[in-house]
């Protein structure tokens, strides 16, 4: 059976404005490209959990998931790495942005900007998603999000 590995990403809000941050020219996949704070799940360990630690080591943030925006599936680098990715909204809790290895530059932007920016491309529909959001749900609306394995 081939393995399939599961990554996530973070659309972290913060006095609505968006944490992007601009990965490294020494990354191995999507060099010098913007994006939101994503990462990888490790082994026997719940998405939820994961995607708030990945914020925390590239980031230096303390964030909580509001909800899944969205899914999908892609290959990374190639047909040998295929990879399950689950996009969470997160709301910035604490902390002052100290970016790791992984990334070189970061800004905070707004969903009109987000959607304009042709390196977020990917990530359109999970802005998209936040900005139909905005329009229905109240703004202290968060969903119960379960962290145990099954």
């Amino acid at each position: 059976m081939k393995k399939v590995y599961v990554g996530m990403g973070a659309v972290i809000e913060k006095e609505n404005k968006y944490l992007i941050v601009k990965r490294s020219p020494d990354r191995d996949f999507a060099p010098n490209i913007w994006e939101v704070v994503t990462g990888r799940l490790d082994e026997d360990e719940h998405p939820v959990i994961g995607i708030v630690r990945e914020i925390r080591e590239e980031t230096g943030l303390e964030a909580k998931v509001l909800m899944t925006l969205n899914t999908g599936f892609f290959y990374r680098g190639g047909k040998e790495f295929p990879m399950v990715f689950i996009t969470y909204y997160c709301k910035y809790l604490s902390g002052k942005v100290k970016l790791d290895w992984e990334h070189t530059e970061f800004k905070w932007i707004t969903l009109e900007e987000a959607l304009e920016m042709k390196d977020l491309l990917h990530f359109h529909t999970e802005f998209e998603n936040i900005k139909k959001l905005k329009e229905f749900v109240p703004k202290d609306f968060e969903l119960e999000v379960r962290t145990e394995i099954m």
